[in-house]
């Protein structure tokens, strides 16, 4: 087993805090963009999903590659999801899968992942999710919109 029980129950924890934002959301929500040009929340969630998924399939490329997308090339643009129940189910689904493999990889074995092990890349996920819900409540708090309550975004960490 790749992953330690400590890191399973954090990457579970990231998920939960992740669905409560997503619960969050609207649709206005979704149009709000970050400052200076930004991303939308939309564009930010389609990313997060993305990144587990485009780096998780350098680990396993098969299982990964056959899961859906939160974003839709149109010509030239990338059109994001915004159907709050179909992003909180696919962003699960990578990341129930991206987390398996992970943790299912044999010992030493790291695939094409750029990541020193799959370990590394869960880590990296984490704190790239963490980047980007900071955007995204940035975006929300400069739009106007309210914010999820404080405990649906930290009690997923404090709980035993």
């Amino acid at each position: 087993m790749a992953a330690g029980e400590t890191l399973k129950i954090a990457w579970q924890a990231n998920d939960e805090v992740n669905g409560a934002l997503i619960e969050h959301l609207d649709a206005a929500m979704l149009q709000a963009r970050t400052p200076g040009g930004g991303m939308t929340v939309a564009e930010h969630l389609a990313h997060i999903t993305g990144t587990v998924k485009h780096w998780g399939m350098e680990l396993k490329p098969d299982r990964l590659a056959e899961l859906p997308d939160l974003a839709e090339r149109v010509g030239d643009q990338w059109i994001p999801e915004t159907d709050t129940g179909r992003i909180g189910q696919v962003a699960r689904e990578t990341r129930t899968v991206a987390l398996a493999e992970a943790v299912n990889a044999p010992a030493g074995e790291r695939g094409e992942l750029p990541h020193a092990s799959p370990e590394m890349y869960l880590i990296h996920m984490l704190v790239h999710d963490a980047h980007h819900r900071g955007q995204i409540l940035l975006a929300l708090k400069t739009s106007g919109h309210a914010l999820p309550d404080e405990e649906s975004m930290w009690h997923p960490w404090r709980a035993g």
